[in-house]
């Protein structure tokens, strides 16, 4: 390892994650951390944040069938007239906007 001076993150105060790895693993993250001037635990962080806001984007991907999806586009450019309830409400947006 590095005698380089090694960027912490704040964590005071912060919960506490215990993880185990083999030997080999280590040290690839020793050496990874190292190159990036971080310490063993900023570096395990940043990368975990990253690589779980990337699980989570997947998971929250809508996906729709090709007969959902022409039905979505179908209602985007073919709207059906405005009924009585949504003429009435863009009135009373009217008259509040024009406060």
């Amino acid at each position: 390892m590095s005698t380089a001076r090694k960027k912490k993150v704040d964590m005071s105060k912060g919960d506490v994650i215990h993880i185990r790895s083999t030997p080999s693993d280590k040290s690839l993250i020793e050496k990874a951390a190292d190159s990036v001037g971080l310490t063993i635990s900023s570096f395990m962080l940043q990368n975990s944040i990253k690589a779980a806001r990337r699980e989570l984007a997947e998971v929250e991907k809508v996906s729709l069938t090709k007969r959902d999806a022409e039905l979505f586009f179908s209602a985007l450019l073919n709207p059906s007239a405005p009924n009585g309830a949504l003429k009435s409400a863009f009135r009373d947006y009217e008259k509040q906007s024009k406060r």
